[in-house]
C-alpha cells in the first residue's frame, strides 16, 4: 500500500449527522447518549484533575492499614490445587493430572500430580484443593473496558461494577480511556477490596480534536507542542495506556506515540481522522474495535455497510497490520450489543442482562430508542450482512498472523460487565478462530498488551496466583468458560456467587 499523504480526505461515515464547528462530521456520539458539546462545562479540565487527585491521596491514607493486616496474613497462606486438568498457554493444550501449589500471591510450583501433590515435602501444610475433573485456566483479562464513561451517564461510579468482573473470572481490567483521576479512585477501591475486585490497569484521557467527542473522558490535544507534556502528566499519572481517539490528526497521533513509547508506555487507537495505516506505520501498538479497520475499506465513505473485504485496498491492509505485528482488539460484543442488533429482544434481554443494575439498564433503555434511528435505521439483513463481515475481517486478520485481543467495551449498552468477556470468547470462535487461541488471547496475549506477561496471563511459578477453576474444558466448548467453580486472585481462594452477591441491584 502506498503512503497516504497527511491531506487525503478521511472516510465520511457518518452521513446525515450534524457538522462540528470545526468542520468535522459529528459521529453517533459513537456510543453514548450525552451531548457532545463541552459548553456549559463550569469547571476548567485541569483544575478537576488537581482537586480530584487531592481527593485520591485523601482515600489512600485513609484505607491502607487494614488491607496491609489481610496481606500480612495472605503472605503466609499456602495453597495445594492437586490434580487437576492445567491449560498451557505457550502450548495451546490442557495438562492433565497437574497441581499447582501456591504461597501468599504467587505460583511457587506447578508439575505433573505424581511429583507434587498432598504427600510433598513443600506441600505441608498446605490448604488442599482436590482438582480432579477441574480445568484451571489463568485469570481472564477484559482488554477493552471503561471505569467512568458510561457508569457517569448512568450515575453509577466504577468501583460499583468491579464485582461482575471478578465473580465472572475476569481477574484484571484494562481501561480503555477515561477520566484519570476517577481511575485512580477505582484502583484504590480494588486495591483495598481484593475479594470482589480485578486488578485495574488505568488509560489516559481520550486524546482527541477541539471540541472532543466525549466531554466526560475525552482531552483536546491540537498543539504539536504540547504533546510533550501531556504525555509526561499521562505518565506521572501512571497509566498503562494511551488511547488516541477519533479527532486526532496524524501529526499528533505520531507524537503521541513517540512519546508515549519514549515513557514505556502502550499507545491505542479509535481512529478516523488519522488513517489507521497511517498509525500503524507510525508504530500505533493496538488497534481498538473492528470498524477502526473496516471504516477504511469501505466502497461508499458515506455508507459504513459498503465493506469490501476483496479489495486489493482491504488485503493491503491487513499485510501492513502484520507486518508492523500491530495488534487488534475487535470488540465484537459493542457491535452486537450497541450498535447492530441494540432492537432485538433476544439482544437487549439477553440473560446476560439479568443481574445488570437498575440504573445501567436504565441508560440502557434510554439510549436504545436514539441508536435505533442511526445504526438501527439500517433493514436488518443489512445490519446482519455488516456483522458477518465484522466476523469474516476478524478471522481474515488471525488467519494473517494478527495478534487478537479479548475485550469487550463494557459497560456500553447491551455489554454486561465481567459476563461479556466470556460472549465476546463465543463469538471470537464462531468467527472460526480455536478455542485454544482464544484462551491464550484473552490470558498471555491481553498481560502482554499491559507489558505484565511476566506476571500475569499463565499458570507458571513466580506469576500472582490469579486462576479460574472450571467445571469442564473450555477448550473443547468455548461456553465452558462460564462453568466457574472456584476463582483465585492474588491467592485468595473465592467463591463467585459470594464475590457477585456484593454486586449492586439497583
Amino acid at each position: 500500500m502506498a503512503d497516504r499523504d497527511e491531506t487525503t480526505p478521511r472516510n465520511t461515515i457518518y452521513p446525515g449527522l450534524p457538522t462540528s464547528k470545526s468542520g468535522r462530521d459529528t459521529p453517533d456520539s459513537y456510543l453514548t447518549g450525552y451531548p457532545l458539546s463541552t459548553k456549559g462545562l463550569s469547571m476548567d479540565r485541569r483544575r478537576f484533575v488537581t482537586g480530584t487527585a487531592i481527593v485520591a491521596a485523601a482515600t489512600a491514607l485513609g484505607c491502607r492499614n487494614d488491607s496491609q493486616i489481610q496481606e500480612d496474613r495472605m503472605d503466609s497462606r499456602t495453597t495445594l490445587i492437586d490434580g487437576a486438568s492445567v491449560f498451557d498457554v505457550r502450548t495451546g493444550t490442557m495438562q492433565p493430572a497437574t497441581s499447582i501449589l501456591i504461597k501468599g500471591d504467587r505460583i511457587t510450583a506447578v508439575a505433573p500430580a505424581a511429583e507434587l501433590n498432598a504427600a510433598s515435602g513443600i506441600a505441608q501444610g498446605a490448604t488442599r484443593i482436590n482438582g480432579s475433573g477441574l480445568f484451571v485456566i489463568p485469570g481472564l483479562i477484559d482488554a477493552h473496558v471503561h471505569l467512568s464513561h458510561i457508569l457517569y451517564q448512568s450515575r453509577m461510579t466504577g468501583d460499583e461494577v468491579l464485582p461482575f468482573y471478578l465473580g465472572h473470572g475476569v481477574t484484571s481490567i484494562r481501561s480503555t480511556g477515561d477520566n484519570v483521576p476517577a481511575q485512580r479512585l477505582v484502583e484504590l477501591y480494588a486495591n483495598d477490596h481484593p475479594n470482589i475486585s480485578p486488578n485495574v490497569f488505568r488509560c489516559s484521557f481520550l486524546i482527541d480534536g477541539d471540541p472532543p467527542w466525549h466531554p466526560d473522558v475525552g482531552w483536546a490535544l491540537t498543539d504539536p507542542a504540547e504533546v510533550a507534556t501531556f504525555v509526561a502528566d499521562m505518565a506521572a499519572w501512571d497509566v498503562t495506556t494511551l488511547k488516541i481517539y477519533v479527532g486526532t490528526r496524524r501529526e499528533i497521533g505520531r507524537r503521541v506515540i513517540e512519546e508515549g513509547h519514549k515513557h514505556g508506555l502502550v499507545v491505542s487507537g479509535h481512529l478516523l481522522d488519522y488513517h489507521t495505516a497511517d498509525a500503524v506505520r507510525d508504530g500505533l501498538d493496538c488497534i481498538e474495535h473492528i470498524y477502526t479497520v473496516s471504516n477504511f475499506l469501505l466502497d461508499d465513505p458515506n455508507d459504513r455497510h459498503s465493506i469490501n473485504l476483496e479489495s486489493d485496498t482491504a488485503l493491503r491492509l491487513i499485510d501492513l497490520i502484520a507486518k508492523h505485528e500491530t495488534r487488534v482488539d475487535p470488540t465484537l460484543m459493542v457491535f452486537w450489543g450497541t450498535l447492530l442488533f441494540m432492537d432485538l429482544p433476544e439482544v437487549y434481554n439477553h440473560p446476560d442482562h439479568e443481574t445488570m443494575p437498575a440504573r445501567l439498564k436504565a441508560f440502557w433503555d434510554s439510549d436504545r430508542e436514539r441508536r435505533a434511528l442511526d445504526w438501527g435505521a439500517a433493514p436488518l439483513s443489512v445490519r446482519e450482512t455488516t456483522w458477518r463481515k465484522y466476523q469474516k475481517l476478524t478471522r481474515m486478520l488471525h488467519e494473517a498472523g494478527v495478534q487478537l485481543l479479548v475485550g469487550t467495551d463494557a459497560p456500553e449498552p447491551q455489554v454486561a460487565p465481567g459476563a461479556s468477556v466470556h460472549h465476546e470468547m463465543e463469538f471470537l470462535v464462531e468467527c472460526g478462530i480455536p478455542e485454544s487461541h482464544v484462551l491464550t488471547a484473552a490470558t498471555l496475549e491481553n498481560a502482554r498488551i499491559l507489558k505484565q506477561e511476566d506476571t500475569l496471563g499463565s499458570v507458571e511459578p513466580n506469576r500472582v496466583a490469579d486462576l479460574v477453576l472450571l467445571n469442564a474444558d473450555p477448550t473443547i466448548d468455548i461456553r465452558n468458560s462460564r462453568q466457574i467453580q472456584t476463582v483465585v486472585h492474588g491467592g485468595r481462594i473465592l467463591d463467585p456467587t459470594i464475590i457477585l452477591g456484593e454486586a449492586p441491584s439497583t
